[in-house]
């Protein structure tokens, strides 16, 4: 009898092992949950820019009270393949100069947004997020400025983005749960990058270049 329970208690442990090491996710679901909460928060703050502001499904932004930038980021089962979606169908028809300099004034950062979205072709169920993050900007940086950079192609002054999300989809093996911190910023070039500050995944922190 006793070698039955410790042969039952030893399959549990190693029932559990395995468990805990299928339940891990992968370095590819950690590159998807991490460029899909990137990828969010460049569409949300080029939503933001838009006149009027762009509604993103499962999205919403607030702002303090006298500022004129947001200062949160809330996702609610935000589908990041839905916000390619939206961005796409606001494309102009035709590739000419007035209908590029209506977009632009329609939204700034549409471009930029989409040229991420596309990069990772999200489509719709792939990675979905739920959570918040904050957004730091630039001393003295406004509204008018930022939209004045963005307008006129000047370099952008850094965004830093507090992240705190779960991270789920078809995309992933298993949910991810990001905490972490990362700034947007323009190269000397004009080239738009995305660098870790920080990073924890399910918890437990990571090393960041």
């Amino acid at each position: 009898m006793k070698g039955m329970k410790r042969a039952s208690l030893t399959l549990l442990l190693c029932l559990l092992i395995a468990f805990s090491i299928a339940a891990a996710p992968s370095v590819a679901d950690v590159r998807v949950a991490v460029n899909a909460i990137t990828d969010a928060s460049i569409s949300a703050i080029a939503a933001f820019l838009n006149t009027p502001t762009l509604t993103l499904s499962g999205l919403t932004i607030h702002q303090k009270p006298g500022e004129s930038l947001p200062t949160e980021i809330t996702f609610d089962d935000a589908d990041v393949g839905g916000f390619r979606s939206t961005f796409r169908s606001l494309q102009p028809q035709r590739a000419n100069f007035f209908s590029s300099l209506l977009s632009s004034a329609r939204g700034p950062l549409n471009e930029l947004a989409l040229q991420f979205l596309d990069l990772h072709e999200w489509e719709r169920g792939q990675a979905r997020l739920t959570g918040k993050a904050s957004t730091e900007w630039g001393a003295g940086l406004t509204l008018t400025s930022l939209m004045t950079k963005a307008v006129t192609g000047a370099p952008l002054d850094p965004i830093t983005v507090d992240a705190d999300v779960l991270v789920t989809g078809t995309s992933l093996s298993t949910a991810v749960h990001i905490d972490g911190v990362f700034m947007i910023e323009s190269t000397q070039e004009g080239v738009i990058r995305i660098r870790l500050l920080s990073l924890k995944i399910n918890g437990m922190a990571v090393e960041t270049p």
